[in-house]
């Protein structure tokens, strides 16, 4: 429990703060007006790095409070410390809920909606209620994904690749069934799949999914690599899909994940153990196999 000296504090700052014409609540900002509802155990207040998880209502004053907007949800703390919420956030420990009234315009409403449709009201004061329900730190954040990913390295797999994709500007396909997504451009030179016994010259590089440095190029600035299609131990699983999916002339992202690309390996010093991978592959030429034929 957070400690009688911690209170005291508390208490303190809120004593010290300009009385407000609203009964039991202090103004603590610009038309910002506060009161303390509830003291949870926490002990510190949220960093801008941490994530915290929160129960908000929002009213308009003398109105049910939760009437415009009602939510219990996680967000980052950085985007959060924001007009009347900057107040708060000084002061609110975990377990802690704060009633704040404040005009409508100093809300972050955009933040706050995370996307849901809200009839945000034009002026006038808006109640509100925040509980911080729970905090996490980045530490502590790392530390339940290194515990994630070695108990269920699957499930951690399937949670990069569901989050690279959900934050990504490409509109991704998916390969049959498969985790293997993909997205193409570029017009093709020759609209043919390229077959076993074609030679192709291709260019391509990979990129980790959680930071995106890159840990395998074949020269996509210079020589690119010339290799016969099919033969054996040429290039990982995830490029000769795209290969299949390309053609002569055309560009690809495809989202690998370590089935197709570098497995319960990985690549020592460079890329941990069932990890998914980004691959930008070019198939720059295809000289087709005596007697292929177009296919």
């Amino acid at each position: 429990m957070r400690s009688a000296l911690g209170i005291a504090l508390l208490l303190l700052l809120a004593a010290g703060c300009q009385r407000s014409p609203y009964a039991g609540y202090n103004v603590v900002g610009d038309d910002v007006h506060l009161r303390l509802l509830v003291i949870g155990d926490g002990e510190q207040v949220p960093a801008d790095s941490d994530s915290v998880v929160v129960r908000l209502r929002l009213g308009r004053s003398g109105e049910d409070v939760g009437s415009v907007f009602s939510t219990e949800r996680a967000y980052l703390v950085k985007d959060m410390r924001s007009g009347a919420l900057v107040p708060v956030f000084r002061r609110l420990h975990e377990g802690d809920s704060i009633s704040v009234i404040a005009p409508s315009s100093a809300w972050p409403w955009r933040t706050l909606a995370q996307g849901a449709a809200i009839d945000v009201p034009d002026t006038g004061m808006v109640q509100g209620e925040i509980s911080l329900l729970s905090l996490r730190t980045p530490a502590m954040i790392r530390a339940e994904a290194q515990a994630y990913k070695q108990h269920d390295p699957l499930g951690y797999e399937l949670r990069l690749i569901a989050a690279y994709k959900a934050r990504s500007p490409i509109p991704f396909a998916q390969w049959g069934t498969s985790d293997l997504h993909y997205h193409i451009t570029g017009t093709a030179a020759d609209t043919h799949a390229v077959v076993v016994g074609d030679q192709i010259t291709l260019a391509y590089q990979g990129r980790r999914v959680e930071d995106s440095k890159v840990f395998d190029e074949v020269t996509w600035t210079g020589s690119p690599l010339t290799f016969t299609y099919g033969d054996k131990d040429q290039v990982i699983q995830g490029l000769e899909v795209a290969v299949h999916l390309l053609r002569e002339g055309q560009e690809g992202t495809f989202l690998l994940p370590s089935l197709y690309a570098f497995g319960a390996k990985g690549i020592n010093g460079l890329l941990e153990p069932n990890m998914p991978v980004i691959y930008t592959v070019r198939l720059e030429k295809v000289v087709r196999a005596k007697g292929s034929g177009s296919l």
